[in-house]
């Protein structure tokens, strides 16, 4: 499968995991892309349900911190769209997830000319998004800068609520709109070669990880599916 050039995100999911007992101080922890962590989080509270003791805390960070904070030390895990090549990270494949062309259900998508009536909800990563994958979609078409912009948003957990009321159409990763509770609103265009950004476990190569990371990894791993599934 054909793979995009990655752009690393703009914003990402911070989630620390202590045992009840420690200090306030951040020990170990968990940095992911914003979409995935939508899904995680989600994951990591069911963790937590039956791990009396575990907390799980949530925040939003700019991608750098990612490597930055496994790098010195201030989280033991993260994952990242590039696979770095420091030799002081050790990377594995964690999972793939796919770019959508989400559109108000019942209406259209199939045609450059429904984007067009309907009109682009923006997002901090959506330009990029959108270029990679309506070029696919619609080649020979003049790009999503041509196309009417109806709204924009910077919380993910909101950005299709304007898509669900039928003021825009949008272009999302997938574990973001899967997260959206009220998905019969909402209809994925399907069609065309899939744009597919690589997800990549991260963590210090010179030390194991904590049990602690290592449950959670072994919880997430067999609960995100590592490929892409068909639409």
């Amino acid at each position: 499968m054909r793979k995009e050039p990655q752009p690393a995100p703009k914003t990402s999911v911070h989630i620390t995991l202590m045992a009840e007992s420690s200090s306030l101080r951040v020990v170990g922890g968990l940095i992911s892309p914003g979409s995935i962590g939508l899904a995680l989080y989600l994951e990591l509270l069911d963790l937590q349900r039956a791990s009396p003791g575990l907390v799980v805390r949530h925040r939003f960070a700019s991608d750098s911190e990612v490597l930055d904070g496994v790098l010195h030390n201030r989280y033991e895990l993260g994952l990242v769209t590039l696979r770095p090549d420091d030799p002081r990270l050790a990377a594995s494949l964690f999972a793939e997830e796919p770019l959508e062309l989400v559109v108000p259900a019942g209406d259209g998508g199939e045609a450059w000319a429904d984007l067009e009536r309907l009109g682009f909800i923006d997002h901090p990563d959506g330009q990029a998004m959108a270029t990679r994958l309506l070029s696919r979609r619609f080649p020979g078409h003049p790009g999503i800068r041509h196309l009417p912009l109806r709204g924009f948003s910077n919380q993910i957990g909101l950005l299709l609520e304007p898509v669900a009321r039928g003021l825009g159409f949008t272009v999302i990763p997938r574990y973001a709109r899967q997260a959206f509770a009220r998905q019969e609103v909402i209809r994925v265009v399907a069609g065309g070669e899939p744009v597919v950004d690589t997800l990549w476990l991260i963590h210090r190569a010179e030390w194991p990880l904590s049990s602690r990371a290592r449950r959670a990894v072994d919880h997430l791993r067999a609960r995100i599916s590592p490929a892409v599934e068909p639409q």
